[in-house]
């Protein structure tokens, strides 16, 4: 190493002139290759002319069609009847289901019965009398007795009925489940989750044991004669009593806990003896109602009848007609009632369309306003999107927007346009958005399906010969936008500049309210 440094030495002694040369081309070569030049300053420049804007808000959505309606009976019961399936075309009217309705189809017949027996009566009043029809009068008179009476007979026989079917639920059916039933402690034979329901069952067997006592010494002495609105009353009032017993035993049952004595074969085997009185209450009940309704309109016709031969026999006055026309009028809202009774019964469809689901089965029970069949409106759609709160202010009803749909790609294209706009906000993924709705410009076009992917450009603004800048010069700082104005005689020059927006078109353009003017020179970027 010495040695290298002594023989470097002595050359550069020896030769001045070539170390000095050598030591100039080291300096360059290490300023060219370590020490960087300062980059040249590229700046990017733009003069600031007139354009036509379009202003579009971008979205997704999906075709729904225009109706969409859910359909259920105003009323529960059991369904007859289905005369539609899934994707069957129906008009507006038609019939398409309905539940059992025997009772009110003969309610709506009776009642028309009695408007032509009101109307008869007025003309019979009008014209007077003659022995012949007082011979009549006389005989519907009769048979409206003898009518009473049977609906009376048959009223106090389902009465007793339902002391019969309650006896049985309770005494052969529910006392399955206790030990000592009739006695004053009775007990259920298993236990259950929650004590107190063992308790509460317990002491409602003993008060139904009284009940029962009771009960069965006012059937028993049950005549014609009797007040069945008390009997019926107490009937009501018993079944319900026995209904509700039998639920919470059941409900018990559903909550029964086995062990060696008391296996699940055994609360299988008494659910379904508690489901056969259960059934059994629920046709008392049911009897009841109708053989109430029946007697009821038994001793209405008997009025009818007896109101008619007093008409038929007497001269009319006036006043007579007058109050003989407003029975009429009286019939004809009976017939509309019963009308409206039976239609409840029935689901007719709203609007012409297709039939899209089937919530219900033939012979199934359902409960009032629950959904059994649902349409769709026939070939007239609309598509549903939901607008980010950014964008929302932007958009306005009856903006028009080009549409494309997925099953047919970006190059078809339908129009729509802006027919609803929610005034609530819709949360999607914690962001706040607001549901539009548009409507196809062509209610016909068949390629159009429910469910469809659309994708929607919304011509929310359009600008012609505005003032315009690339957006990308335009920035913003404490709530101010602004563009670098250049020097047109120094382009190195420059100053910022505060100016007012506008929309900002499609092509990345923003319109220029005030600030600059056309001929400006504004920067774009600075590299």
């Amino acid at each position: 190493m010495k040695n290298i440094f002594s023989k470097t030495k002595s050359f550069v002694k020896n030769n001045k002139w070539w170390s000095f040369f050598i030591a100039i081309i080291i300096l360059f070569l290490f300023y060219s290759l370590f020490i960087k030049k300062p980059e040249e300053v590229k700046r990017e420049t733009y003069t600031v002319e007139r354009r036509n804007l379009t202003e579009e808000v971008s979205t997704t959505g999906n075709v729904k069609p225009l109706s969409n309606i859910d359909l259920s009976f105003e009323m529960g019961g059991k369904i007859s009847n289905i005369a539609v399936s899934v994707g069957s075309k129906v008009y507006q009217g038609q019939y398409l289901a309905s539940i059992s309705n025997a009772d009110l189809s003969a309610a709506l017949e009776q009642a028309k019965a009695n408007l032509k027996a009101t109307e008869a009566n007025l003309e019979i009043l009008k014209n007077g009398a003659t022995p012949e029809q007082i011979a009549v009068s006389q005989s519907q008179l009769e048979k409206a007795n003898s009518d009473l009476t049977e609906a009376k007979i048959s009223f106090i026989n389902t009465i007793q009925d339902s002391y019969t079917k309650s006896d049985d639920a309770i005494r052969n059916k529910a006392d399955t489940v206790f030990d000592n039933p009739r006695a004053s402690d009775p007990k259920i034979k298993f236990q259950v989750t929650e004590p107190q329901l063992s308790i509460n069952i317990n002491l409602a067997r003993l008060t139904i044991e009284n009940m029962l006592v009771s009960w069965n010494s006012d059937v028993i002495n049950l005549i014609q004669s009797s007040d069945l609105t008390i009997a019926e009353n107490l009937a009501i009032k018993n079944l319900n009593t026995v209904k509700n017993f039998l639920e919470q035993i059941n409900l018990a049952l559903n909550s029964a806990i086995t062990n060696s004595s008391i296996t699940e074969a055994q609360i299988t085997e008494w659910k379904t003896t508690i489901t056969t009185a259960r059934t059994n209450i629920a046709l008392a009940i049911s009897g009841l109602s109708t053989a109430s309704t029946q007697y009821k309109s038994a001793s209405a016709l008997v009025k009818v009848a007896e109101n008619q031969l007093s008409l038929t026999k007497a001269a009319a006055t006036p006043e007579e007609i007058k109050a003989k026309e407003a029975l009429v009028d009286q019939a004809k809202a009976s017939v509309e009632s019963a009308k409206a009774n039976l239609e409840k019964s029935i689901i007719r469809s709203p609007i012409s369309g297709t039939i899209s689901r089937i919530d219900g089965k033939t012979g199934e029970t359902v409960q009032a306003g629950s959904n059994v069949i649902s349409v769709i409106s026939a070939g007239e759609y609309q598509v549903e999107s939901y607008v980010p709160e950014a964008d929302i202010a932007k958009v306005k009803i009856g903006n028009r927007a080009t549409t494309t749909l997925d099953a047919y790609g970006e190059d078809v294209y339908f129009e729509t346009i802006v027919i609803k706009i929610d005034p609530a906000e819709t949360v999607i993924s914690g962001v706040s958005t607001y549901k539009v709705t548009f409507k196809f410009a062509s209610s016909s076009d068949q390629r159009i399906k429910s469910g469809m992917t659309a994708n929607i450009d919304i011509l929310t603004d359009q600008k012609d010969n505005s003032l315009a800048v690339p957006s990308r010069a335009v920035f913003s700082d404490d709530g101010e936008k602004y563009v670098i104005v250049v020097d047109k005689s120094n382009l190195q020059n420059s100053k910022e500049v505060v100016v007012k927006t506008g929309i900002r078109g499609v092509d990345s353009y923003t319109e220029i309210l005030s600030g600059i003017k056309e001929g400006d020179i504004i920067l774009i970027s600075n590299l």
